[in-house]
């Protein structure tokens, strides 16, 4: 696609990531001209907002992209209008709901020939880049991921998260698993899978299991449940003995024990960096790996009920 004035760009459902992240991002970035908000509760301000794409296009909107912020068991029809308008697409993390789902809107934007993005934004995190150096020259021996928050503070009302296709806990935590594949992209896979789930919700409120790659090896703890200081922590052991511990969503970097290296995070801005270049060069972004290790640990996960939660 070759656009030499600002890209117009629509941002699809506008829920909390919407608002917190996408915005800033877009309005920060020369790239990009907000263009329009599509939401079935259209929010007021200066953006013209649409209930729909379908009513977007009908009323000669024009958009050469959309970020598509919806829940993920709904991107199928949003992702044909926009592809077929030509549009390119960047989806929020999780891309779909299983590997499956994701690649057929893959396929779907491949035929339209247009590019799609599935962001993973923790892989932008400031510190990842030098823990990909460091994960380059060292044998991954064994791991811990760590990933814990509270629900009631950073999820507050999202019925969606907590019904069939919502993901529960694996919604943030799907966010370590996009930092681990791309620091160690191996034929990853699950056991020992097991999931506590409230008895009034169909998703996990927390869940533990193992990876295994090779020799390699991976304890996984996500958790809700957390109510003080939230870990978002990945703690990695090499072949030889060294050791890096990533913390803070990938903001903090700490290597063989030594000083803590920090920067701010800008996620969201080096995720739009990146659709702009995919836009520019007409080339698409798309790995299901985080996706597909999810999907494993859903499909053999030991489920034990627990009290009811307020969503």
């Amino acid at each position: 696609m070759t656009i030499k004035r600002p890209i117009r760009i629509g941002i699809v459902g506008f829920g909390k990531i919407a608002r917190d992240q996408h915005v800033s991002a877009i309005r920060n970035n020369p790239s990009f001209e907000l263009t329009a908000l599509i939401s079935r509760s259209p929010p007021g301000g200066d953006v013209p907002a649409f209930t729909s794409l379908e009513e977007a296009f009908a009323a000669g909107l024009d958009l050469d992209a959309v970020a598509i912020c919806t829940p993920p068991d709904v991107r199928l029809a949003q992702c044909r209008v926009a592809s077929e308008h030509g549009c390119a697409i960047l989806l929020e993390k999780p891309p779909a709901v299983t590997a499956g789902d994701a690649l057929a809107l893959k396929r779907m934007a491949d035929e339209a020939g247009v590019p799609i993005f599935a962001s993973w934004h923790s892989r932008f995190a400031p510190m990842i880049a030098q823990a990909m150096a460091w994960s380059e020259k060292h044998s991954l021996r064994r791991g811990q991921i760590n990933w814990h928050e509270d629900a009631r503070k950073w999820h507050p009302g999202q019925e969606w998260l907590w019904r069939q296709g919502g993901f529960g806990v694996f919604d943030p935590g799907i966010n370590a698993l996009s930092i681990l594949t791309a620091l160690y992209p191996l034929p990853w896979s699950v056991s020992g899978s097991h999931f506590d789930v409230p008895e009034n919700v169909e998703m996990p409120l927390s869940a533990c299991f193992t990876l295994h790659a090779g020799e390699a090896r991976m304890e996984a703890a996500l958790d809700f449940r957390v109510t003080a200081e939230e870990v978002w922590s990945i703690h990695l052991e090499a072949e030889g003995g060294e050791t890096l511990d990533l913390s803070e969503g990938g903001a903090a970097l700490c290597i063989n024990n030594g000083p803590i290296s920090r920067a701010e995070s800008r996620e969201y801005a080096g995720l739009y960096q990146q659709f702009a270049e995919l836009i520019r060069t007409g080339e698409s972004d798309f790995d299901t790996s985080p996706l597909e290790i999810a999907e494993a640990a859903f499909a053999s996960a030991k489920i034990t009920k627990v009290s009811p939660i307020e969503i």
